[in-house]
């Protein structure tokens, strides 16, 4: 797996790359370097990536997921196909990638090959996350014909009791055969891409079926399976004695009894510099952890990308981070700088 997975990577990083884009990944990585040793402040022009939010809808109801517990303080809905046109006009020389995920369920955007295919004509990264329950043959099909780089998907157990712990609502047979579904679809096109990654959130109940997780991506000739640490949508003492296995865990108990991130927190972010989110309806976020946009640059709706990037409001949440990351509410659970893959 770990072959191919690479090999693909390599392939369709050759593929998007242009003089200007590897330039502006220099200049990316060199001013996030000047400012993280303080020599100098010059945030780059654009990121290197850009996550995107098809639509807030989800069709499951995890306990740990704004979407899943339909928790949202912001309002909700799906994105205009246009307003990602927008978007990426304005982007596409220096950007690397595009990620189809950050709330809700990708795959319930009606007009999902057509959000790909704007990245696509640009020759960029395409990236889904998905719980695999909408894998139908015409959605695998319209994802493998949209030039979908690379697809996440989410099995959190390897039994349907397992499973459904955390994936309320969801069925892991669905699931599995989604996956199988898409893998012999695209070796019917004959096609490397999308390449495939099997994902295992841990948690107390199935940290025991990692093994079999791992045993089964293998059988069914997925790229690659990587197990991650559970994020916790409010770390409590409780939650984590609920949900969380001590030996594969993101979190400690602080002196006075809290929960906190293991490590020492550092006064940067990288993620600050090489991705940013916008929501579906055109709000420009500074990152994935910003799940309620309440740290929102402003709106894409009415401004470019570069003036709301470059804005006194996103240099002052950048500077603030940098100042003192502990003070922002949404670093304080945030995994940048975080051990998180197992």
């Amino acid at each position: 797996m770990k072959a191919r997975w690479l090999a693909g990577g390599l392939r369709a990083g050759w593929r998007m790359l242009t003089w200007k884009r590897l330039f502006h990944g220099l200049r990316v990585a060199g001013s996030y370097v000047w400012a993280r040793y303080r020599l100098g402040w010059s945030p780059p022009p654009y990121p290197l990536f850009l996550g995107v939010e098809p639509t807030t809808a989800c069709n499951l109801r995890c306990p740990h997921c704004i979407s899943g517990l339909r928790a949202f303080s912001r309002p909700t809905g799906t994105l205009d196909p246009a307003l990602l046109e927008k978007v990426l006009a304005e982007l596409h020389p220096y950007l690397w990638g595009v990620l189809f995920y950050f709330q809700g369920e990708p795959t319930l955007h009606p007009h999902l090959g057509r959000l790909i295919r704007t990245a696509t004509q640009y020759k960029l990264l395409t990236s889904l996350s998905t719980n695999a329950h909408l894998l139908t043959e015409e959605k695998c099909t319209e994802m493998l014909l949209a030039g979908l780089t690379h697809v996440r998907i989410s099995i959190d157990g390897m039994t349907q009791e397992s499973y459904a712990r955390y994936r309320v609502g969801g069925s892991l047979a669905v699931v599995q055969e989604g996956v199988r579904r898409l893998l012999a679809l695209r070796k019917a096109y004959r096609s490397p891409f999308p390449l495939v990654e099997l994902q295992l959130i841990a948690f107390r109940h199935n940290y025991g079926e990692v093994a079999a997780f791992r045993a089964w991506a293998r059988e069914i000739g997925a790229d690659a399976a990587h197990v991650k640490t559970a994020q916790l949508l409010e770390p409590t003492p409780e939650a984590f004695q609920a949900w969380i296995p001590p030996q594969a865990s993101r979190y400690e108990k602080a002196p006075n009894g809290d929960l906190r991130l293991k490590g020492r927190i550092p006064n940067r972010c990288w993620r600050l510099w090489r991705a940013a989110e916008i929501t579906w309806d055109g709000q420009l976020l500074p990152c994935c952890f910003d799940k309620n946009a309440e740290y929102a640059f402003g709106s894409l709706q009415e401004n470019n990308f570069q003036s709301l990037w470059h804005s006194p409001k996103a240099e002052r949440f950048r500077k603030g981070v940098f100042r003192h990351r502990q003070s922002v509410d949404i670093c304080r659970n945030c995994s940048e700088g975080i051990q998180t893959w197992l």
